[in-house]
């Protein structure tokens, strides 16, 4: 009778080809996931800002009243006027706002201002961070909220 013994496992040479092969792969893939990620910080905050705005002219058109929306360039934050909580944002996310001149508060402090019809002051937000840019427009006379990605 011949005895023939199996082994079951992986060899050590085997174990360190699979390695190798699975550190070259996480090398290749890794740069492009952190500019996935990247990206994701200013997309979210458009759409974290439209959506807040929307709250505001909400607001606005609910209470029969002026809401008051507010950026500040200063603090890296923005107010809505549904929540009046301050939200914070990336300081590396370059953002500009362009708004009628009796809403710009200070340098660094301007507004969008809703009216009870759901007008709006209007505006525009520019916000850049590296190649990558959105802009959030609030239309002055209906005071719809929309977002603009690579303009």
């Amino acid at each position: 009778m011949s005895s023939c013994r199996r082994q079951i496992g992986f060899s050590l040479l085997e174990l360190l080809v699979v390695l190798m092969i699975v550190t070259t792969v996480a090398a290749l893939v890794s740069p492009q996931l952190s500019n996935v990620l990247e990206s994701q910080k200013v997309k979210t905050l458009s759409r974290d800002i439209a959506s807040s705005l929307r709250a505001t002219r909400q607001l606005a058109i609910s209470r029969g009243r002026d809401a008051v929306w507010t950026l500040d360039l200063e603090q890296h934050a923005y107010l809505d006027g549904r929540r009046q909580q301050w939200s914070a944002f990336d300081k590396d996310i370059q953002v500009l706002l362009t708004t009628v001149a009796k809403e710009q508060v200070s340098d660094s402090l301007a507004n969008i201002r809703f009216f009870a019809d759901g007008s709006a002051t209007g505006g525009e937000i520019d916000l850049r961070y590296k190649r990558l840019s959105y802009v959030v427009q609030v239309n002055w006379l209906s005071g719809r909220v929309k977002i603009y990605d690579g303009l």
